[in-house]
């Protein structure tokens, strides 16, 4: 079994611990996608609870590419300044951050980013229900050169790394998918075809932040909906991105349109969690650069025979009521609060960043 407090790499980035804070959507940022002190705050939290790889919430590459309203932005070089706060409040915190960066594709509303969603191929999308115009080639080609583009601002911005959104229906994740690539040129048509974006997303990522700096991608195994990506599909696309340089994957799957049968889900026993780690094992062995599993982790232990299969687990909800659930396990407490209510989305939604158990908590306190 193994440690979960035990260093390990991604590229050259020593990493102290087992434990990933995953991606979050905090919406603590302005309309012009600044970051708010709440969310330095927030993220220099989770460094001083001893969190090993702190990930940020998705941010935007492009103006049509923004997911959700208060949206942290990597799109304009004039956010670097901004985006440095961050990296400083973690950094003094003793934490290691790095950015998560996105692009919406079909996956967002006309209201919220000024124009039609764009996407792979024309079709409504299911979970929005918006109309979503198909991307010409220029399109494409900006949109590959606003990825390297916003992670070269990533790293002058003082991050320690670079996550690619290749999950949860989000753009790459919408070109990999047979259900929202249904184009018929090189970007389409066949399972390799439908892989080449994310390969050139990665080629002119690497291009743009140079040999040695740690890029990596969070992955869906599979959408969890009728005629989407497969594990049997994502497993060739894993191997090509590991062998083209990606210094880690991150193993999520699922995407809003798979509503009720979204892999995600209450996690009440021990067994319940870890719900993407035998996906995640597949791929591990698939790959040769270390594997994140991310999916329901509560208890100490789960996570502890977790690690015999993976590199690395990362958590989301546990971190948003505890961000010091690193250091409670490092003294020996063996199970999360977090009860998977899923209220924290809501509390999102309308205040930004919070635990609702824990606001029900202070309102009643506060009578």
């Amino acid at each position: 079994m193994a440690d979960i407090f035990t260093p390990w790499k991604i590229k050259d980035l020593s990493i102290p611990n087992r434990l990933v804070r995953s991606a979050t959507w905090e919406g603590l940022a302005d309309d012009d996608g600044v970051p708010s002190h709440e969310l330095i705050n927030a993220l220099a939290d989770l460094a001083e609870g001893g969190v090993g790889l702190i990930i940020t919430g998705y941010a935007y590459i492009s103006p049509e590419g923004r997911g959700l309203p208060k949206q942290t932005g990597a799109h304009i070089d004039a956010l670097v300044g901004p985006l440095t706060r961050i990296s400083d409040a973690v950094h003094k915190s003793g934490g290691l951050v790095a950015m998560q960066i996105v692009h919406a594709g079909g996956q967002t509303k006309a209201d919220w980013i000024g124009q039609q969603p764009i996407g792979p191929s024309a079709m409504l999308n299911p979970a929005f229900g918006e109309e979503v115009a198909e991307m010409s080639l220029m399109q494409i080609e900006d949109t590959i050169e606003a990825f390297a583009l916003a992670a070269a601002r990533v790293r002058a911005a003082g991050f320690d790394a670079v996550e690619l959104h290749g999950a949860h229906g989000y753009l790459i994740n919408q070109f990999l998918s047979p259900l929202t690539n249904q184009r018929t040129d090189d970007y389409g048509g066949s399972p390799a075809n439908r892989a080449r974006f994310a390969y050139e997303v990665l080629a002119a990522t690497r291009q743009a932040v140079g040999p040695t700096y740690p890029v990596f991608i969070k992955l869906n195994s599979y959408d969890a909906v009728e005629g989407g990506l497969t594990l049997e599909e994502s497993l060739p696309v894993a191997q090509g991105l590991a062998q083209r340089g990606m210094n880690a994957i991150e193993v999520s799957g699922g995407t809003p349109a798979a509503g009720k049968l979204s892999p995600s889900r209450v996690v009440k026993q021990a067994e319940e969690e870890g719900y993407f780690l035998a996906n995640a094992a597949a791929i591990k062995k698939a790959v040769s650069c270390p594997v994140i599993c991310v999916g329901g982790w509560r208890s100490k232990s789960q996570v502890e025979k977790a690690l015999d299969q993976v590199d690395a687990v990362a958590m989301s909800r546990p971190f948003i009521r505890q961000p010091d659930l690193a250091k409670r396990w490092q003294a020996g407490e063996e199970k999360a609060t977090c009860i998977s209510c899923n209220q924290c989305f809501k509390v999102g939604m309308q205040q930004g960043l919070g635990c609702g158990q824990e606001l029900k908590k202070q309102e009643k306190a506060q009578g």
